[in-house]
Parts: C-alpha cells; structure tokens; sequence
C-alpha cells in the first residue's frame, strides 16, 4: 500500500502534488534543497527525505540515454564472460596505426579516470602505451604519483616498424611522468643482457633492484599484450633472435606479458632466456591490484586471450573487431 493511501484520496493527491512541485524545483529549477526549504517553509530535513521518495513513488522517473555508446553491450558480455572488472572497446579503424591510436587514447582518458592521489602506476613497453603518453593532456601535478617503469629497454638505437618509430621503454615511461607532474622510476639498463651472470652483477646495483622492488607496490600496471613474431618487440629490437623464437614457437608460445610467454590456455613457458631478463618476476607482476592491458587489433587476438587466461588482465582496453573475435572464443 502506497503511504500516500493513509488519511483518504484528498490527502493522497495534496502530498503528490507537493512532490511534483519539489521535483520541478530540484530538476527542471536547479534548486538546492535549503532553498527548497525556504520556499515551501519546510526544514531542509524534511526537503531531503521528500526528495528521496520521487523515484519509488513514481514522480522522477530516470532514463539512461546510451545512444552514443555503440559498444556498451560487447563491453559487458565481455566482462561478465571473462570476469574482467572493466572492458573499454573503440572502434576498429581502416588501419592498425589508427587502430592503436584509438585504443591509446582510450587508454590515457582510463588513466585520468582512475588515477588517485599516491598511486604508483607501473608502465610496460609497446607501440599501444606510446599513443597512450601522447593522448594524456590533463595534468595532474597535485597528485604526487609515481610511475615506474616496469621492463629495461637501453638499444643503441630506434628502429622503425611500419614507418613507426618504436620507442624505448623508459622514454614512455618518463613522457607520463612529466605530463603528469609524477615521480619516474626509470631502468637505464637493457631488457636482456648477455649472460646470467651479467644480470647477477646489475641486481646488485641499487638504482636497478630498487627500482624493480618498487614494481610490487604498484597500485596499477599498464601493459600491451603482444604476439608473437618477428615484427614485434622484442625480437624487432634485436634482444631476441631466431633461436629464441624458434623455442617459443615449438612449445605453442601466443604471446607475453611483460616478456614472459605464455600459451592459449595462459600457461607460463618456461624459457632459458628469462635468466638474462631483467624485469619483474611473473608473480609479482601478477598480483599487482589493476593489470590494465590496452591492445588490440587482429593480430593479437589469440595473445590476448591466452592473457586473460593466465590471469594477467584486470581491464582490457581494445577495439571492436578484437573484442567481438574474443566474445566468440
């Protein structure tokens, strides 16, 4: 029984219509509720409990207006198929380059979303992350944030990969940190070095292992998952070769997450090579709170999907061509 029904018809209507009249107030008016008060000689207690009854009693009646948000349905069939806490989908464009630019754009409005104050943000490599530090435009200089950077990446010098210049980890990770007023945490030592004993004697250098404790206390990791192939990094790099690739081909490699390889199903593949890795552990990347991986395009289908898998993505970041191939997997 409505609470409107005590007291008969007369009384019923009266206080509907004293809702109707705050409700056009409140929305159509702009009125604060002490204002309100003051108008109707009400106290502004009783203008807020009235106010809190305009939806159940029928009064305000809220409406979503998705209209310009083509994806929000592969959005949420994906998060609820792959228990993703956040899925962002862009459109596919007539090109992978601008494909990447879109999903790197939509990465950098993610970052200015969630970022708080203290986070430390820890920063992958790849081609998608370099269009996310070109796309952040909204500083945030009173945050006192962190970012590090999460992999080496010292090569003598740039390589181009489809008239793209690909850059280096630490220049990614220190663009972010002076758009963002934060403190980098940067790696000035190569991703692979020659040798496991070369890597015994750089982890003694403080300005390295302290770096790569401080990736366990990310709040955030931002990471492109890549596939895996000549044409990407590392091999376009020259820090893996043909006999590395080769080893991860025959043992059905889909591709890394921050370089470690993995399978379809998302299984670690263990390689001689991560002795000369000088990056993260796999477990303490994987219990970083928000692994946000921002990939996409049809080239990294199956490594995105062998990510999720293994459990290194929290929220995926991607196009709509890469999502509706997931949600058919």
């Amino acid at each position: 029984m409505s609470i409107f029904s005590i007291g008969g018809d007369i009384l019923k209507n009266d206080i509907k219509r004293q809702l109707i009249k705050i409700a056009r107030y409140y929305y159509d008016d702009g009125l604060t509720q002490e204002e309100i008060a003051k108008r109707m000689s009400l106290s502004r207690q009783k203008i807020g409990r009235l106010i809190q009854k305009l939806i159940p009693e029928g009064i305000v009646k809220i409406s979503i207006d998705d209209s310009l948000d083509t994806y929000l349905d592969i959005e949420q069939a994906l998060e609820k198929k792959y228990n993703l806490k956040e899925v962002v989908v862009v459109s596919t464009q007539e090109s992978n380059q601008l494909t990447l630019d879109s999903i790197g754009r939509a990465g950098a409005q993610y970052l200015d979303r969630v970022l708080k104050p203290n986070n430390t943000i820890g920063i992958a490599w790849g081609r998608t992350l370099t269009y996310v530090s070109q796309h952040i435009v909204k500083e945030r200089t009173n945050l006192n944030v962190s970012i590090v950077q999460l992999a080496g990446g010292v090569f003598p010098y740039g390589h181009f990969f489809n008239g793209e210049l690909s850059r280096q980890s630490g220049e990614i990770t220190r663009d972010i940190s002076l758009k963002l007023g934060a403190k980098p945490y940067l790696m000035n030592n190569p991703l692979i070095v020659d040798n496991a004993e070369s890597k015994k004697i750089l982890l003694q250098e403080s300005s390295v292992s302290n770096i790569l404790k401080k990736a366990g206390s990310c709040d955030l990791a931002m990471v492109s998952i890549a596939s895996l192939g000549k044409s990407v990094s590392p091999f376009i790099e020259g820090a893996l070769g043909e006999e590395e690739l080769k080893y991860l081909i025959d043992r059905k490699a889909v591709g890394n997450f921050l370089f470690h390889y993995f399978d379809i199903e998302g299984n670690i593949i263990d390689a001689p090579f991560y002795e000369r890795l000088i990056c993260p552990d796999i477990e303490v990347l994987k219990k970083i709170p928000m692994k946000v991986c921002i990939s996409g395009t049809r080239e990294k289908i199956s490594a995105i999907y062998g990510g999720i898998n293994g459990g290194f993505v929290d929220v995926l970041i991607t196009d709509s061509g890469t999502a509706t191939a997931l949600l058919q997997k």
